[in-house]
């Protein structure tokens, strides 16, 4: 099933959206999905205090010192994974999608959990098909889905990403509180 920003916000808030918080949605190339989530919500949420989602004006100074911890836990500008072992860099485990190569200057943060897991969306060619990169220590995976299916199956948990350990958060009633 294909999630709609309608399904991903019922999930968030069963009992109804509050008005959103912040500016909305900043003046940045963004899937459309994104933007029209960012527009009824603000400018990020957050998940029983532990996945954090945040696009506003300072995305991309936050991705640049991302880029400069990948930087200097790989050795290197990019990291190229064949099947689940990197030809570059420490050894990584949980890969997903066979091979594929990760420049760190391609990356635009999304959102974090409480466990230092990060979410990335790889920011090449059109916005509304931009993979999305999960990536924890050694664990990188790579999903190729909108941000909404993406955000609406891991929440739910009818998605299973090995970066993220949700195994253990609520089925429902989930928590969230809209981030300024």
């Amino acid at each position: 099933m294909m999630a709609t920003v309608d399904d991903l916000v019922l999930l968030l808030f069963p009992q109804g959206p509050p008005p959103p918080v912040g500016d909305g949605p900043p003046d940045l190339p963004l899937p459309a999905d994104v933007r029209e989530l960012l527009t009824r919500l603000g400018s990020g949420f957050e998940v029983d205090n532990r996945f954090h989602v945040t696009v506003n004006e300072n995305t991309p100074k936050w991705s640049r010192i991302w880029w400069r911890n990948l930087r200097q836990v790989h050795g290197s500008d990019e990291v190229t994974i064949m099947g689940d072992a990197p030809l570059r860099g420490v050894p990584l485990r949980g890969a997903e999608g066979g091979d594929y190569r990760i420049v760190f200057s391609d990356l635009l943060f999304l959102g974090s959990d409480d466990n230092g897991a990060n979410l990335y969306w790889e920011t090449v060619g059109d916005p509304d098909q931009w993979a999305l990169l999960a990536h924890s220590g050694e664990r990188w995976a790579r999903h190729e889905m909108s941000t909404v299916d993406y955000l609406h199956g891991l929440l739910s948990g009818s998605f299973r990403c090995p970066v993220f350990t949700l195994a253990d958060w609520p089925e429902a009633d989930l928590d969230v509180v809209l981030s300024t």
